[in-house]
C-alpha cells in the first residue's frame, strides 16, 4: 500500500483497503431473512437493526384494511458521531399465525422475531366437508 505524505498530513488514519475483509450478509446486504421451523411450528424473522438501540425499537402487530402487519420501527442517534440510524419495515401476517404469542430478541445488530403457527394451521389431517 503506497501512502503519500499529503494524505498523512490531512488524515493520519489511512484505511487499508487491501486488508479489508467483511462478511455480514444479513446485516448489510439484505435487511431480513425468514426461516420456517416446521418441526417446532414457528417462523423466525431475522431483521437488521444495526445501529439502533434496543430501547428505541418498536415491534407491533397493526391491523390495516382487514390484514395484520408486523411492524418493526425505531430510530437512534449515535452519541459519538451524531449519525441517525432508523428502521421502518413491515410484513403481512396471515391468519395462520398466533399474533398473541410473538416473541422478539435483539442481539448483535439483529432482531429475531419468533412467530408461532396456530395449532389449527399445523393440523395436516384430512377434513371431510359435508355437501348440503
Amino acid at each position: 500500500m503506497s501512502i503519500n505524505m499529503y494524505d498523512l498530513l490531512v488524515n493520519p488514519f489511512i484505511w487499508d483497503k487491501e486488508f479489508y475483509n467483511f462478511n455480514r450478509f444479513e446485516k448489510d446486504m439484505h435487511p431480513y431473512s425468514i426461516k420456517a421451523d416446521k418441526e417446532n411450528g414457528k417462523v423466525i424473522v431475522s431483521h437488521n437493526i444495526l445501529g439502533i438501540d434496543k430501547k428505541d425499537l418498536s415491534i407491533t402487530v397493526q391491523p390495516e384494511k382487514g390484514r395484520n402487519y408486523l411492524v418493526i420501527s425505531g430510530k437512534t442517534v449515535d452519541e459519538v458521531t451524531g449519525k441517525e440510524y432508523s428502521i421502518n419495515s413491515r410484513f403481512h401476517i396471515t391468519e395462520d399465525f398466533d399474533t398473541n404469542k410473538i416473541e422478539a430478541e435483539a442481539k448483535n445488530g439483529l432482531v429475531y422475531i419468533t412467530i408461532p403457527f396456530k395449532k389449527e394451521a399445523l393440523d395436516n389431517k384430512t377434513k371431510t366437508i359435508n355437501v348440503k
